[in-house]
Protein backbone atom coordinates (compact mmCIF):
# COMPACT_ATOMS: atom_id res chain seq x y z
CA UNK A 1 0.00 0.00 0.00
CA UNK A 2 2.89 2.60 0.95
CA UNK A 3 4.28 1.50 -2.74
CA UNK A 4 0.83 2.70 -4.19
CA UNK A 5 0.94 6.11 -2.56
CA UNK A 6 3.99 6.91 -3.37
CA UNK A 7 3.67 6.11 -7.14
CA UNK A 8 0.15 8.03 -7.27
CA UNK A 9 2.60 10.93 -5.76
CA UNK A 10 4.99 10.96 -8.08
CA UNK A 11 2.53 10.58 -10.66
CA UNK A 12 -0.05 13.22 -9.53
CA UNK A 13 3.20 15.67 -9.03
CA UNK A 14 6.26 14.97 -10.62
CA UNK A 15 4.82 16.09 -14.40
CA UNK A 16 5.06 19.50 -13.29
CA UNK A 17 8.62 19.74 -12.86
CA UNK A 18 9.85 18.38 -16.34
CA UNK A 19 12.13 20.97 -17.26
CA UNK A 20 13.45 20.35 -21.06
CA UNK A 21 16.51 22.46 -21.88
CA UNK A 22 16.25 25.26 -23.58
CA UNK A 23 18.97 26.71 -25.29
CA UNK A 24 20.06 30.77 -24.87
CA UNK A 25 21.91 32.08 -27.00
CA UNK A 26 24.49 34.62 -24.97
CA UNK A 27 22.70 38.27 -24.40
CA UNK A 28 25.05 41.73 -24.49
CA UNK A 29 22.62 43.27 -21.27
CA UNK A 30 24.91 46.45 -21.45
CA UNK A 31 23.05 47.78 -23.93
CA UNK A 32 19.28 46.88 -22.96
CA UNK A 33 19.23 46.92 -19.18
CA UNK A 34 15.64 48.93 -19.24
CA UNK A 35 14.22 45.98 -21.51
CA UNK A 36 15.72 43.04 -19.06
CA UNK A 37 14.72 44.49 -15.83
CA UNK A 38 10.90 45.42 -17.08
CA UNK A 39 10.94 41.83 -18.28
CA UNK A 40 12.70 39.89 -15.41
CA UNK A 41 10.17 42.22 -13.31
CA UNK A 42 7.14 40.06 -14.21
CA UNK A 43 5.62 37.63 -12.17
CA UNK A 44 5.14 34.64 -14.35
CA UNK A 45 8.25 33.77 -16.36
CA UNK A 46 8.16 31.01 -18.95
CA UNK A 47 10.94 28.46 -18.56
CA UNK A 48 13.74 30.35 -20.84
CA UNK A 49 12.46 33.51 -20.10
CA UNK A 50 13.87 32.49 -16.32
CA UNK A 51 16.90 31.36 -17.50
CA UNK A 52 17.43 34.64 -19.14
CA UNK A 53 16.64 36.47 -15.96
CA UNK A 54 18.79 34.50 -13.96
CA UNK A 55 21.63 35.38 -16.47
CA UNK A 56 20.57 39.22 -16.15
CA UNK A 57 21.07 38.95 -12.30
CA UNK A 58 24.57 37.64 -12.94
CA UNK A 59 25.41 40.26 -15.12
CA UNK A 60 24.54 42.93 -12.55
CA UNK A 61 25.71 40.76 -9.59
CA UNK A 62 29.26 41.18 -11.69
CA UNK A 63 28.44 44.59 -12.78
CA UNK A 64 28.22 45.89 -8.99
CA UNK A 65 30.74 43.99 -7.66
CA UNK A 66 33.11 46.31 -9.49
CA UNK A 67 32.01 49.07 -7.07
CA UNK A 68 35.72 49.79 -5.55
CA UNK A 69 37.10 50.32 -9.43
CA UNK A 70 34.08 52.95 -9.60
CA UNK A 71 34.52 54.89 -6.81
CA UNK A 72 37.75 55.46 -7.55
CA UNK A 73 37.29 56.08 -11.57
CA UNK A 74 34.77 58.73 -10.03
CA UNK A 75 36.83 60.48 -7.58
CA UNK A 76 39.53 60.70 -10.39
CA UNK A 77 36.85 61.72 -13.11
CA UNK A 78 36.37 64.90 -10.43
CA UNK A 79 39.87 65.59 -9.70
CA UNK A 80 40.51 65.33 -13.31
CA UNK A 81 37.32 68.35 -14.36
CA UNK A 82 38.79 71.16 -15.80
CA UNK A 83 37.40 74.73 -14.51
CA UNK A 84 35.46 74.84 -17.72
CA UNK A 85 31.24 74.92 -16.88
CA UNK A 86 30.02 73.28 -20.16
CA UNK A 87 32.21 70.70 -19.14
CA UNK A 88 31.56 70.14 -15.62
CA UNK A 89 27.72 70.79 -16.55
CA UNK A 90 27.88 67.46 -19.36
CA UNK A 91 29.89 65.55 -15.73
CA UNK A 92 26.68 65.99 -13.84
CA UNK A 93 24.20 65.15 -17.14
CA UNK A 94 26.31 61.73 -17.18
CA UNK A 95 26.35 61.30 -13.33
CA UNK A 96 22.37 61.57 -13.05
CA UNK A 97 21.71 59.34 -16.11
CA UNK A 98 24.05 56.52 -13.64
CA UNK A 99 22.21 57.62 -10.86
CA UNK A 100 18.52 56.87 -12.81
CA UNK A 101 19.77 53.29 -13.92
CA UNK A 102 21.44 52.70 -10.71
CA UNK A 103 17.82 53.53 -8.93
CA UNK A 104 16.16 51.29 -11.63
CA UNK A 105 18.28 48.24 -11.06
CA UNK A 106 17.87 48.90 -7.64
CA UNK A 107 14.28 48.82 -7.50
CA UNK A 108 14.19 45.63 -9.93
CA UNK A 109 16.36 43.99 -7.83
CA UNK A 110 14.15 45.02 -4.31
CA UNK A 111 11.27 43.58 -6.61
CA UNK A 112 12.87 40.65 -7.35
CA UNK A 113 13.67 39.83 -3.89
CA UNK A 114 10.59 40.40 -3.05
CA UNK A 115 9.33 37.94 -5.49
CA UNK A 116 11.41 35.30 -4.74
CA UNK A 117 11.16 35.01 -0.68
CA UNK A 118 7.46 34.77 -1.76
CA UNK A 119 8.38 31.77 -4.38
CA UNK A 120 10.54 30.37 -1.17
CA UNK A 121 7.62 30.83 1.33
CA UNK A 122 5.34 28.79 -0.91
CA UNK A 123 7.13 25.76 -1.58
CA UNK A 124 8.61 25.66 1.71
CA UNK A 125 4.52 25.68 2.57
CA UNK A 126 4.27 22.92 -0.08
CA UNK A 127 6.69 21.36 1.13
CA UNK A 128 5.45 21.06 4.81
CA UNK A 129 2.21 19.66 3.52
CA UNK A 130 3.52 17.13 1.38
CA UNK A 131 5.51 15.77 4.60
CA UNK A 132 2.43 15.83 6.63
CA UNK A 133 0.90 13.85 4.45
CA UNK A 134 3.29 11.28 4.32
CA UNK A 135 3.83 11.85 8.12
CA UNK A 136 -0.01 10.44 8.71
CA UNK A 137 0.71 7.72 6.24
CA UNK A 138 3.64 6.40 8.87
CA UNK A 139 1.59 7.97 11.69
CA UNK A 140 4.50 8.87 12.93
CA UNK A 141 6.56 12.31 14.00
CA UNK A 142 10.08 10.68 13.19
CA UNK A 143 10.04 11.86 9.51
CA UNK A 144 9.10 15.72 10.23
CA UNK A 145 11.49 15.25 13.28
CA UNK A 146 14.56 13.88 11.30
CA UNK A 147 13.74 16.50 8.30
CA UNK A 148 13.69 19.09 10.27
CA UNK A 149 16.62 18.64 12.65
CA UNK A 150 18.87 19.40 10.06
CA UNK A 151 21.14 22.10 11.06
CA UNK A 152 21.24 23.37 7.61
CA UNK A 153 19.42 23.32 4.19
CA UNK A 154 22.39 21.68 2.80
CA UNK A 155 22.13 19.09 5.88
CA UNK A 156 18.09 18.70 5.07
CA UNK A 157 18.80 18.08 1.18
CA UNK A 158 21.00 15.43 2.33
CA UNK A 159 18.59 13.73 4.88
CA UNK A 160 16.02 13.61 2.58
CA UNK A 161 17.95 11.84 -0.12
CA UNK A 162 18.82 9.32 2.42
CA UNK A 163 14.69 8.29 2.76
CA UNK A 164 14.07 5.80 0.26
CA UNK A 165 10.16 6.40 0.05
CA UNK A 166 10.71 10.15 -1.18
CA UNK A 167 9.42 11.06 -4.20
CA UNK A 168 11.56 12.48 -7.10
CA UNK A 169 9.23 15.46 -6.66
CA UNK A 170 9.47 16.16 -3.35
CA UNK A 171 13.77 16.37 -4.28
CA UNK A 172 13.20 18.48 -6.67
CA UNK A 173 11.30 21.14 -4.57
CA UNK A 174 14.06 20.91 -2.35
CA UNK A 175 16.84 21.53 -4.68
CA UNK A 176 14.61 24.07 -5.99
CA UNK A 177 14.13 25.89 -2.70
CA UNK A 178 18.09 25.25 -2.43
CA UNK A 179 18.74 27.40 -5.43
CA UNK A 180 16.40 29.98 -4.60
CA UNK A 181 17.77 30.80 -1.44
CA UNK A 182 21.31 30.97 -3.17
CA UNK A 183 19.76 33.69 -5.84
CA UNK A 184 17.90 35.27 -2.79
CA UNK A 185 21.38 35.85 -1.17
CA UNK A 186 23.04 36.95 -4.96
CA UNK A 187 20.17 38.92 -4.84
CA UNK A 188 20.77 40.50 -1.91
CA UNK A 189 24.03 41.14 -2.01
CA UNK A 190 23.99 42.74 -5.86
CA UNK A 191 21.28 45.02 -3.99
CA UNK A 192 24.11 46.10 -0.75
CA UNK A 193 26.35 46.80 -4.04
CA UNK A 194 24.22 48.90 -5.96
CA UNK A 195 23.21 51.09 -3.04
CA UNK A 196 26.78 51.44 -2.30
CA UNK A 197 27.21 52.74 -5.68
CA UNK A 198 24.33 54.89 -5.99
CA UNK A 199 25.76 56.75 -2.78
CA UNK A 200 28.93 57.28 -4.37
CA UNK A 201 27.78 58.55 -7.62
CA UNK A 202 25.20 61.09 -5.50
CA UNK A 203 27.79 62.11 -3.95
CA UNK A 204 30.15 63.24 -6.84
CA UNK A 205 27.46 64.72 -8.67
CA UNK A 206 26.83 66.58 -5.50
CA UNK A 207 30.17 67.75 -5.24
CA UNK A 208 29.98 68.48 -9.37
CA UNK A 209 27.11 70.36 -8.80
CA UNK A 210 29.18 72.43 -5.70
CA UNK A 211 31.64 72.95 -8.29
CA UNK A 212 29.87 74.40 -11.13
CA UNK A 213 27.59 77.09 -8.81
CA UNK A 214 31.47 77.89 -7.17
CA UNK A 215 32.87 78.52 -11.39
CA UNK A 216 29.72 80.28 -11.75
CA UNK A 217 29.95 82.58 -9.16
CA UNK A 218 33.61 83.17 -10.48
CA UNK A 219 32.72 83.47 -14.15
CA UNK A 220 30.70 86.37 -13.01
CA UNK A 221 33.03 88.43 -10.84
CA UNK A 222 35.33 87.29 -13.90
CA UNK A 223 33.09 89.33 -15.93
CA UNK A 224 32.54 92.02 -13.41
CA UNK A 225 36.19 92.78 -13.39
CA UNK A 226 36.69 92.24 -17.30
CA UNK A 227 33.57 95.06 -17.62
CA UNK A 228 36.05 97.21 -15.17
CA UNK A 229 38.55 96.79 -17.46
CA UNK A 230 37.27 97.39 -20.53
CA UNK A 231 36.07 100.37 -19.82
CA UNK A 232 39.61 101.42 -18.15
CA UNK A 233 41.15 99.82 -21.92
CA UNK A 234 38.58 101.54 -23.91
CA UNK A 235 40.09 104.89 -22.44
CA UNK A 236 44.08 103.53 -23.33
CA UNK A 237 43.10 102.87 -26.55
CA UNK A 238 41.76 105.96 -27.32
CA UNK A 239 44.58 107.11 -26.24
CA UNK A 240 46.68 104.86 -28.21
CA UNK A 241 44.53 105.13 -31.49
CA UNK A 242 44.74 109.14 -30.82
CA UNK A 243 48.66 108.96 -30.80
CA UNK A 244 49.34 106.91 -33.85
CA UNK A 245 46.83 109.02 -36.02
CA UNK A 246 48.88 111.96 -34.77
CA UNK A 247 52.00 110.28 -35.53
CA UNK A 248 50.81 108.68 -39.28
CA UNK A 249 49.63 111.99 -40.25
CA UNK A 250 53.13 113.97 -39.21
CA UNK A 251 55.23 111.48 -40.66
CA UNK A 252 55.96 110.81 -44.04
CA UNK A 253 53.55 108.33 -45.94
CA UNK A 254 56.28 107.20 -48.28
CA UNK A 255 59.01 104.68 -48.25
CA UNK A 256 62.58 106.87 -47.72
CA UNK A 257 64.63 104.00 -49.02
CA UNK A 258 67.97 102.67 -47.16
CA UNK A 259 70.02 99.69 -46.87
CA UNK A 260 70.53 97.67 -43.60
CA UNK A 261 73.95 98.72 -42.51
CA UNK A 262 75.83 96.05 -39.94
CA UNK A 263 76.53 97.11 -36.64
CA UNK A 264 79.30 95.32 -34.73
CA UNK A 265 78.39 95.27 -31.11
CA UNK A 266 77.04 92.08 -29.10
CA UNK A 267 75.58 89.44 -31.28
CA UNK A 268 75.90 91.73 -34.45
CA UNK A 269 74.97 89.18 -36.51
CA UNK A 270 71.42 88.32 -35.49
CA UNK A 271 70.75 92.33 -35.28
CA UNK A 272 71.66 91.84 -38.61
CA UNK A 273 69.10 88.89 -39.83
CA UNK A 274 66.68 90.99 -37.73
CA UNK A 275 67.00 94.24 -39.97
CA UNK A 276 67.15 92.05 -42.92
CA UNK A 277 63.70 90.64 -42.49
CA UNK A 278 61.77 93.61 -41.26
CA UNK A 279 63.26 95.67 -44.85
CA UNK A 280 61.67 92.34 -46.20
CA UNK A 281 58.07 93.23 -45.57
CA UNK A 282 58.41 96.70 -46.80
CA UNK A 283 55.19 97.75 -48.39
CA UNK A 284 52.91 95.32 -45.99
CA UNK A 285 49.43 96.24 -45.06
CA UNK A 286 48.99 97.81 -41.75
CA UNK A 287 46.37 95.74 -39.59
CA UNK A 288 45.69 96.66 -36.27
CA UNK A 289 46.66 93.04 -33.60
CA UNK A 290 48.40 91.65 -36.92
CA UNK A 291 51.68 89.56 -36.46
CA UNK A 292 52.34 88.70 -40.16
CA UNK A 293 53.28 87.05 -42.47
CA UNK A 294 51.42 89.41 -44.96
CA UNK A 295 50.19 91.94 -42.28
CA UNK A 296 51.42 93.90 -39.18
CA UNK A 297 50.96 96.19 -36.83
CA UNK A 298 53.89 97.85 -35.21
CA UNK A 299 55.01 95.54 -32.33
CA UNK A 300 53.60 92.77 -34.42
CA UNK A 301 56.60 93.49 -37.11
CA UNK A 302 58.81 93.34 -34.29
CA UNK A 303 57.43 90.07 -33.36
CA UNK A 304 57.52 88.17 -35.91
CA UNK A 305 61.06 89.96 -37.04
CA UNK A 306 62.83 88.69 -33.49
CA UNK A 307 60.66 85.17 -33.93
CA UNK A 308 62.10 84.67 -37.45
CA UNK A 309 65.76 85.63 -36.90
CA UNK A 310 65.73 82.80 -33.65
CA UNK A 311 65.30 85.48 -31.05
CA UNK A 312 62.47 83.62 -28.16
CA UNK A 313 60.08 85.96 -26.40
CA UNK A 314 56.26 86.51 -26.18
CA UNK A 315 54.25 88.91 -28.28
CA UNK A 316 54.04 91.95 -26.38
CA UNK A 317 53.02 95.79 -27.22
CA UNK A 318 55.29 99.04 -27.97
CA UNK A 319 55.20 99.14 -24.53
CA UNK A 320 55.97 96.51 -23.53
CA UNK A 321 58.82 95.87 -25.40
CA UNK A 322 59.93 99.52 -24.59
CA UNK A 323 60.76 97.83 -21.29
CA UNK A 324 62.06 94.61 -21.92
CA UNK A 325 65.44 93.45 -23.11
CA UNK A 326 68.45 95.58 -22.78
CA UNK A 327 68.62 99.59 -22.21
CA UNK A 328 70.89 101.37 -24.76
CA UNK A 329 72.10 104.60 -25.91
CA UNK A 330 71.28 106.47 -28.86
CA UNK A 331 74.89 106.34 -29.74
CA UNK A 332 74.70 102.08 -29.44
CA UNK A 333 72.01 101.97 -31.98
CA UNK A 334 72.70 99.30 -34.45
CA UNK A 335 70.99 96.86 -36.76
CA UNK A 336 68.33 95.14 -34.77
CA UNK A 337 67.99 97.24 -32.03
CA UNK A 338 64.31 98.57 -31.33
CA UNK A 339 63.03 102.12 -30.85
CA UNK A 340 59.58 102.67 -29.07
CA UNK A 341 58.34 105.77 -29.00
CA UNK A 342 55.98 108.00 -27.08
CA UNK A 343 54.08 111.54 -27.09
CA UNK A 344 54.61 113.99 -24.53
CA UNK A 345 53.70 113.88 -21.41
CA UNK A 346 52.35 110.41 -21.73
CA UNK A 347 53.93 107.41 -19.61
CA UNK A 348 52.71 105.13 -22.62
CA UNK A 349 54.85 104.25 -25.31
CA UNK A 350 52.46 103.96 -28.46
CA UNK A 351 54.65 103.13 -31.33
CA UNK A 352 58.00 101.36 -32.28
CA UNK A 353 60.07 100.49 -34.76
CA UNK A 354 63.07 98.48 -36.03
CA UNK A 355 66.66 100.36 -36.61
CA UNK A 356 68.26 99.43 -39.72
CA UNK A 357 71.47 101.62 -39.49
CA UNK A 358 72.19 104.66 -41.15
CA UNK A 359 69.48 106.73 -39.55
CA UNK A 360 66.55 104.85 -40.57
CA UNK A 361 63.93 102.51 -38.37
CA UNK A 362 61.77 100.42 -40.17
CA UNK A 363 57.82 100.47 -38.89
CA UNK A 364 54.59 99.32 -39.39
CA UNK A 365 52.66 102.93 -39.77
CA UNK A 366 48.62 103.51 -39.22
CA UNK A 367 45.77 105.00 -37.34
CA UNK A 368 45.48 102.45 -34.52
CA UNK A 369 42.88 99.65 -34.01
CA UNK A 370 40.66 101.33 -37.26
CA UNK A 371 43.08 100.24 -39.58
CA UNK A 372 42.57 96.27 -40.77
CA UNK A 373 44.71 96.38 -43.50
CA UNK A 374 42.98 98.64 -45.87
CA UNK A 375 44.35 101.40 -46.05
CA UNK A 376 47.10 100.94 -47.51
CA UNK A 377 47.27 104.12 -50.39
CA UNK A 378 47.15 106.78 -47.43
CA UNK A 379 50.88 104.99 -46.66
CA UNK A 380 49.68 102.85 -43.86
CA UNK A 381 51.90 100.19 -44.61
CA UNK A 382 55.42 98.76 -43.17
CA UNK A 383 58.19 101.34 -44.56
CA UNK A 384 61.17 102.99 -43.76
CA UNK A 385 61.37 106.43 -42.31
CA UNK A 386 64.19 108.67 -41.25
CA UNK A 387 64.76 108.71 -37.41
CA UNK A 388 64.82 112.40 -37.52
CA UNK A 389 61.32 112.47 -38.38
CA UNK A 390 60.21 111.27 -34.88
CA UNK A 391 61.75 114.82 -33.28
CA UNK A 392 58.96 115.65 -31.60
CA UNK A 393 58.43 112.24 -29.78
CA UNK A 394 60.18 111.07 -26.67
CA UNK A 395 62.13 107.67 -27.47
CA UNK A 396 63.32 104.45 -25.49
CA UNK A 397 65.76 102.24 -27.12
CA UNK A 398 66.08 98.30 -26.07
CA UNK A 399 68.33 95.60 -27.64
CA UNK A 400 65.94 92.34 -27.16
CA UNK A 401 68.14 90.07 -29.08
Amino acid sequence: MRKTFITSLVICTSLSLIVRPIDVKAVDFSKEEDKYIKLCSGSRLTRQNQKVCKEFNSYLKKKNSKLKSEIKDTKSEIADTSKDISEVTQKIASLNTKIKTKEKEINYLLNSINNIQKDINNKEEKMRERLYVMQSYYNSNTLIDFLFGASNFTDFFSRLNSISDITSYEKELVEELSNQKKELNNQKSTLLDAKAALQVQKKSAAALQKRLVALQEEQKRDLALEQKELDKNAKAQKEIDDALTEMANSLPKNDSGGNVIKGNSGDAETGYKIAQLAVSKIGSPYCWGATGPSMFDCSGLVYWAHRNAGVSGGRLTANGYARSGKAISAGELQAGDVIAFRRSGSSRYHHIGIYIGGGIVVHASGEGSTCQGNHASLGHVVKRTPLSSFSRYSKAYRRLY
